[in-house]
């Protein structure tokens, strides 16, 4: 409905569209408001109180409202973009860029492309409506972003349409660029380990990799991340081949979005990473491998379900923390190990525990 411009003191004199305003002339606009209403919904807003409703998916039933309140939000904005930060230093935090293609109403939307906003005042481009039906790529060309997190279908598509341009490709041309995607992986290996890239890396991210960013639209890009869903790893593999290490980030939408993060002086690709600063992992009735649900506690913990007093309870236990229904380990190092749901557990016929999802994703390996 309108265009408000931050940051200026007047408008261009030929520009005759009234839908744009300056921020103090927009600002003014309320002056003339005397409804005692308005000013006594204001006076009594507190950081505790309910901010927004984020539906869950629905997968357990019906779907149910989350009360995340002002300060949940608050809080769940600072820690993905203080460890981009740290991805390069040289780039201030307001110097970001962010791709918001995601819809609002789902907590990675809301997280990640508007209160990190919020917090950090970067860039923030929005795309075309039909961005998943194909037109990401050509707004991350335009927007170059710093910063980008989607969701797993997004990487398999990515991975699909490189593969698919690849295999057309001369094979002296495959070739080489299967040896500068072996310096990539290994590239990525050693980072984890806080190593050295290999000799030959620099060849290959002038000759291969930069190339390959370039195309997606991701050159200038320093942090990747995935969450809301598990993706392959062979396919988080495939990507760090390409010098895109991607970071999974874990959480709920009961959690205000991520409660595990990762940072490019610690991380993993074969883990969810580590608890956020400020939240508490715990591991619920482990096994002797350590195994057991995850659950979670922080100030992004949800206040609670919408008039669903029984599901609250039955999901927050009386520590304050949230239970997943995920299956997982914290190992030694403290990074949280995804395994498996515990509501898909199958009871084999000899009392054995078999958890489908490691069956899942090896048979859409093999496929």
């Amino acid at each position: 409905k309108a265009f408000v411009v931050w940051g200026e003191k007047e408008l261009p004199k030929d520009l005759k569209d009234s839908r744009f305003y300056l921020w103090n002339d927009w600002m003014k606009l309320g002056a003339d408001v005397k409804d005692p209403a308005i000013y006594e919904k204001v006076s009594r807003q507190r950081p505790g109180e309910c901010a927004v409703l984020i539906y869950t998916s629905g997968t357990t039933g019906n779907p149910k409202g989350c009360m995340l309140s002002h300060d949940n939000l608050c809080w769940e904005a600072i820690p993905m973009m203080n460890e981009a930060i740290k991805s390069d230093p040289s780039i201030p935090i307001s110097g970001h860029r962010v791709v918001s293609y995601l819809p609002l109403s789902h907590i990675a939307g809301l997280a990640v492309d508007l209160m990190s906003h919020l917090y950090a005042g970067h860039e923030l481009y929005f795309a075309r409506p039909d961005a998943l039906a194909g037109t990401l790529v050509q707004t991350l060309s335009w927007a170059r972003p710093t910063i980008f997190f989607a969701v797993p279908r997004v990487w398999e598509k990515f991975e699909d349409k490189l593969k698919e341009i690849a295999s057309t490709k001369p094979q002296f041309l495959q070739n080489i660029s299967g040896c500068a995607k072996g310096d990539g992986a290994q590239k990525v290996k050693l980072q984890q380990k806080h190593q050295a890239p290999p000799m030959m890396y620099s060849v290959a991210k002038t000759l291969i990799l930069s190339k390959v960013k370039s195309a997606l639209g991701l050159d200038q890009a320093v942090a990747f991340y995935f969450g809301a869903a598990p993706l392959r790893q062979p396919s988080i593999e495939y990507f760090a081949s390409l010098d895109i290490p991607i970071f999974n980030v874990y959480g709920m939408s009961e959690t205000t979005g991520a409660t595990t993060i990762h940072s490019v002086e610690n991380f993993r690709l074969d883990s969810a990473g580590f608890a956020d600063p400020g939240s508490d992992l715990k591991i619920n009735n482990p096994d002797e491998h350590g195994e057991g649900e995850i659950c979670m506690r922080g100030r992004n913990t949800m206040m609670g379900y919408l008039k669903n007093d029984q599901a609250t309870i039955e999901t927050i236990d009386n520590q304050g923390f949230i239970r997943s229904g995920d299956r997982g380990k914290i190992e030694k190092d403290g990074h949280l190990k995804i395994t498996g749901r515990i509501k898909e557990i199958i009871i084999g016929a000899g009392g054995e525990n078999i958890a489908p999802v490691p069956i899942e994703d090896n048979f859409k390996g093999e496929c």
